[in-house]
């Protein structure tokens, strides 16, 4: 006795078999989908089954080659994916994090000011490091203002906080506005490696320095050969010429001449 599911049943054995077997009229639900083992490529065949928007029933091969490309992972890596040195239960379900029980402190912002109530009667108190020194003392000035008789209120500003006022280097000293061109002294043959500095050393020597200035390139900072020298007295200057003009210094001799004011009142 043949079972009636066997005889309905049809296979693609028998299909591949016939070329000219007429796949239309089986219903493509019928045919199921199969793969071949891979050859000695390793490239299988797999074959499908499925309808058109005709209503045909179409043949689907497709070939597939598998290969396994080998990657090499750090055994420290591998342990932290499987979760050993975490401590992780293998059994437990993927996904599944374990909660953190530290207990997390947040710190409120330094810039923030800090009050304290003591009673209702007492004014707030500021943090130390909050303070703003200016207007702490100007509010303690107003604050307490009321309660001193005094007229002559002293004022606890910080003088660094006042804008300062700008005083021209001649009145620095209380006197009249001086001329120091007449101080100035004129320095000749300097080597390309003299440094100002290395001037003031010298020149300070016979006085009191009110300004030095040497003259430099701009594209390579050498000097040019030559500075001006200007002293706070002009007895200073006269010095600086009777004792260092025509001295060796830096394998030449140094020319000090009195430096000629411009011209202002020249004619053209």
């Amino acid at each position: 006795m043949v079972d009636g599911s066997m005889i309905s049943e049809t296979k693609w054995a028998d299909i591949e078999a016939d070329e000219d077997y007429d796949v239309d009229g089986i219903d493509s639900h019928r045919l199921t989908a199969f793969e071949t083992a891979p050859d000695s490529q390793g490239i299988k065949v797999v074959t499908s089954y499925t309808k058109n928007r005709q209503g045909q029933t179409v043949k689907i091969t497709k070939r597939i080659k598998e290969s396994r490309i080998p990657r090499r992972i750090h055994k420290e890596a591998k342990a932290r994916a499987d979760g050993s040195i975490f401590k992780v239960d293998k059994n437990m379900e993927a996904g599944i994090t374990m909660a953190s029980q530290e207990e997390i402190l947040i710190e409120q912002p330094v810039g923030r000011r800090s009050k304290v109530n003591v009673e209702d009667n007492l004014d707030l108190v500021y943090a130390p490091a909050d303070i703003n020194l200016t207007r702490a003392t100007r509010e303690l000035k107003m604050k307490f203002k009321s309660l001193r008789d005094d007229s002559d209120v002293v004022d606890m500003m910080d003088s660094k906080d006042m804008p300062a006022k700008y005083v021209p280097p001649s009145r620095k000293e209380g006197g009249d506005r001086r001329n120091f061109d007449e101080n100035t002294v004129r320095v000749t043959n300097l080597s390309e490696d003299v440094r100002e500095k290395d001037l003031v050393e010298l020149f300070s020597r016979v006085g009191r320095i009110h300004r030095a200035y040497l003259a430099k390139h701009k594209e390579t900072q050498y000097s040019k050969g030559f500075a001006f020298i200007t002293y706070a007295t002009r007895q200073d200057a006269l010095n600086a010429i009777n004792k260092l003009n025509r001295q060796g210094y830096d394998n030449l001799l140094l020319n000090v001449e009195w430096a000629k004011p411009p011209n202002r009142d020249r004619q053209y």
